[in-house]
């Protein structure tokens, strides 16, 4: 064997072997027990690892470092590899052990297996860098531009005390737990107490620390800076975060090697900190420590690299339940058949049952045996989303039950109960406001609003549905004034006894609408409701109440709002012998996920219907309301705007989109333009003109865009700039990102209007959503949305369907892997070859494409 390799692995060649695999080549399996032990010496690998539900692998994690480990397993109890090793290059050269003889011959030379346990830590160690570094800015983790003066290096030594409570702690430390007190008594003799503030960095990404770090109290967040070749910026990729004491905070400065990523407190907190020479001179006088130690190291980065994997996993589905689940399939072997993480995955997939799964999880994170401990911890970290979303619909659920099954018979108590409830649940979402100042100071007035609809994940057992949007404006103005406003509701339907058992507890104002079933009454009945209404209305403004009610009588989608106002309150307003204050309410995002967007709410300037028809120089109510509702919807599309540069976590996008702006300004009022427009797709074809033999084809796409941000930035872009022809092409990062094909298609036929706005009569093709290998499991969404785009475009003759989709799968409907590059996402260049056939056939066939320049 070659006497150039490292002493570790010559000390063990004798009963080694080197072997040549080629492409695909299957190196272990996941779930199959460890019979061999590798170490690669040329070529690349890949962890795959599979999906709890279908059954199918995805990449998790690769290396191509010389020297690294395979089949870490071997050593670390059940002795089941937990991913499946594949060689990728063309070959692939690696050293062979059984392990049954490695282990064997380490048990009778301890020297031996310290210089091995070291070696082969040293490069697995690697494989965080390498894994962590799959990660881009286009990942569904929340990415976020590197501030350089967001974190500073220091921290500040507090006295530490020597007491028989430091044994303790190290004992109760997940990573120290299996060691013997006279060990650790060594450890502790000149162990240092560190107070880090918040934001202060304990490693650094791409130092050198030496020493043991362990966290006593605080938190501790990982982040890892990956630089984005497609943007040309610093990304920081958020990892795990830490809480519990005892928790190592890194596997790097045990081995005094280059951290992979980045290691700060995001609160107060104290570390304890054991030097490296404590270690060195514990290690001379113990040999036996040092091997169980380095053993224990190689546990620790096995640990930390599931943690990275899983977050890997996270990235690559917007679906919180499936990581949970293949986080804890692909370790079953490490936890009883007992343990109760295995009732985690079917109690995550019910709302209803997902705090039973939490429960469970936050227990086992403290109580459970440490393979348990730490697929739990992995859990709770990978979900935050659940973990939100399931605090907030807890907290629906008490504002119904709080008013329902009250026993409060005064109406003025019930209120406050309800709207203490209502506190509670809305400080957990993220929530803009604006415009407070514009509240009158007195009350009684009439606040108007764009009315919308729920997400259907918060509609409740009883399927009741707390509106969002009228119940957070309620809470704000009890907040403001100390009463409740008065708010206009719908009679329900027979059908609906939650909303009948709710809204009876107050005396709020009735008001039939198409969805209620009072919608057969007799003219006369009509007119008596009428009546009763206006009495009602006047009454509360008398008594100087206010009065929520929406001009709309219905509730829609953020993109959809606010639709056709009703005169209904208009007139009424002018039938009174008095004018109160009308004081417009925006409201955007109240229909989306908490975890998914803020909510954002607007007060703007209030108002005298009298002075709003002279400025809109009518009489005619109607004209008015027509009018006003346009500028309502700016209003909705401006603070959806302004939300979205408050809390994207892609904003990035602003920059890019600036400097493509700044590269078609030339192309302002120039005449037969094809504008391609949409995400990174788009713009990496970088030779789209010659392809399509089109010199007037010019590149719009940008980033890893969504329709929703190509709709956002369309007329930052296309200001003074009115091709001839569009070509769009988005959905699969809609998709990845948790949107609907229903969701997707509305943001479509919003984006046609806006083009149609800006320029009447261009011709507008849709390209097919392409089927990336790295988003199978979004295929049945990407088939009804291709679906659904293509009959749209059956029913305009301006829209054309552009099919891409079937030439990328062969003739069995497979889909063709050649066309892409490694991350099995993007096209390569016999992708866009594909691509170009297809696009300029279909083009040309639809008469949209000269077959020559101009």
């Amino acid at each position: 064997m070659n006497a150039k390799l490292p002493q570790a692995v010559l000390a063990l060649s004798d009963i080694a072997e080197i072997v040549s695999l080629e492409k695909g080549a299957i190196i272990k399996k996941q779930f199959e027990r460890v019979t061999h032990f590798y170490v690669l010496l040329e070529g690349t690998v890949h962890f795959h690892q599979l999906l709890s539900t279908d059954g199918e692998e995805i990449l998790a994690g690769k290396s191509h470092s010389a020297y690294a480990p395979i089949g870490m397993d071997a050593f670390i109890s059940p002795y089941r590899n937990e991913t499946t090793a594949v060689v990728d290059s063309s070959f692939a050269k690696l050293i062979k052990w059984n392990t049954d003889t490695l282990v064997q011959r380490l048990e009778q030379h301890s020297i031996t297996a310290i210089n091995f346990f070291k070696f082969i830590n040293h490069h697995s160690n690697r494989f965080i860098g390498d894994t962590s570094g799959l990660f881009s800015s286009g990942s569904n983790v929340a990415v976020s531009v590197i501030n350089e003066q967001e974190t500073t290096a220091d921290f500040v030594e507090l006295e530490s005390e020597a007491t028989p409570d430091l044994i303790l702690f190290l004992l109760q430390s997940p990573f120290f737990e299996i060691f013997e007190e006279q060990d650790l008594k060594l450890l502790t003799a000149n162990m240092q107490r560190r107070h880090y503030q918040k934001g202060d960095l304990i490693i650094d990404q791409g130092e050198v620390k030496k020493g043991v770090f362990i966290l006593e109290s605080g938190v501790v967040q990982y982040a890892r800076q990956i630089f984005d070749i497609e943007s040309g910026k610093k990304f920081n990729v958020p990892f795990r975060s830490i809480s519990t004491p005892g928790y190592l905070v890194s596997s790097s400065t045990l081995l005094g090697v280059v951290s992979a990523m980045n290691a700060f407190a995001t609160e107060d907190s104290i570390i304890r900190y054991i030097p490296s020479d404590t270690l060195s001179k514990t290690f001379e006088d113990h040999i036996e420590f040092e091997l169980q130690f380095q053993k224990r190291i190689l546990w620790l980065i096995n640990n930390q690299l599931r943690a990275v994997r899983t977050r890997l996993i996270t990235s690559q589905f917007n679906d919180e339940e499936i990581v949970a689940n293949t986080l804890i399939t692909g370790n079953n072997t490490k936890i009883s058949v007992r343990s109760d993480l295995h009732k985690v995955p079917a109690l995550l997939t019910n709302k209803n049952t997902i705090p039973i799964a939490l429960d469970i999880l936050h227990e086992v994170e403290i109580k459970g045996q440490p393979a348990e401990k730490n697929l739990a911890s992995l859990c709770l970290d990978n979900l935050l989303k659940t973990q939100k979303e399931s605090e907030f619909y807890q907290a629906l659920l008490g504002v119904y039950s709080t008013t329902v099954e009250s026993d409060n018979t005064s109406n003025k108590a019930l209120l406050h109960e309800c709207m203490q409830a209502c506190k509670k649940a809305f400080t957990i979402p993220s929530i803009y406001v604006k415009g407070l100042e514009n509240i009158p100071a007195k009350p009684g007035a009439i606040f108007i609003y764009n009315h919308l609809s729920n997400d259907e994940y918060y509609t409740l057992p009883n399927q009741f549905q707390i509106t969002l949007d009228s119940h957070y404006l309620s809470y704000l103005l009890y907040e403001i004034y100390g009463q409740l406003a008065q708010r206009v509701v719908r009679l329900g339907k027979r059908e609906e006894f939650g909303h009948e058992d709710y809204y009876n507890k107050f005396n709020f104002i009735n008001v039939i609408t198409r969805d209620s079933d009072h919608s057969d009454q007799s003219n006369q009945s009509k007119k008596e409701a009428l009546k009763n209404f206006n009495a009602a209305i006047k009454y509360t403004l008398v008594q100087g109440k206010n009065i929520i009610i929406s001009p709309e009588g219905v509730s829609h989608s953020t993109e959809m709002s606010p639709t056709q106002f009703k005169a209904g309150i208009f007139k009424l307003i002018q039938a009174l012998d008095f004018e109160p204050l009308i004081v417009p309410v925006v409201m955007a995002n109240f229909d989306k996920r908490i975890s998914d967007k803020k909510f954002a709410c607007e007060i703007k300037k209030p108002f005298k219907l009298s002075a709003k028809l002279r400025q809109y120089k009518t009489k005619d109510l109607s004209v008015f309301l027509k009018a006003y509702q346009a500028e309502y919807r700016e209003y909705v599309e401006q603070l959806v705007s302004t939300i979205e540069t408050e809390n994207s976590a892609q904003f990035e996008f602003d920059q890019e989109v600036k400097a493509l702006r700044r590269r078609m300004l030339s192309k302002r009022n120039e005449e037969g333009l094809m504008a391609f427009y949409g995400s990174s797709t788009l713009r990496l074809w970088e030779n789209m003109p010659s392809d399509l033999g089109y010199d007037k084809a010019i590149n719009f796409g940008f980033g890893g865009s969504t329709y929703e941000w190509c709709l956002h930035y369309f007329r930052q872009l296309f200001k003074g700039i009115y091709p001839s022809v569009f070509v769009l092409y988005g959905g699969d990062n809609d998709l990845a990102n948790g949107r609907t094909p229903e969701d997707v298609l509305r943001t479509v036929k919003l984006l046609i209007e806006r083009i149609k706005q800006h320029v009447p009569q261009s011709p507008i093709a849709i390209i097919s959503v392409k089927p990336s290998p790295s988003r199978t499991h979004l295929q049945p969404s990407i088939i009804t949305l291709n679906e659904q785009l293509k009959s749209l475009t059956h029913t305009d003759t301006q829209l054309h369907w552009i099919d891409t989709y079937t030439d990328m799968r062969d003739k069995n409907g497979k889909v063709r892997t050649e066309l892409f590059v490694e991350d099995m996402l993007h096209l390569n260049e016999s992708g866009y070859e594909c691509w170009s056939e297809a696009v300029r056939t279909q083009l040309l066939a639809a008469h949209l494409l000269k077959k020559q320049n101009p």
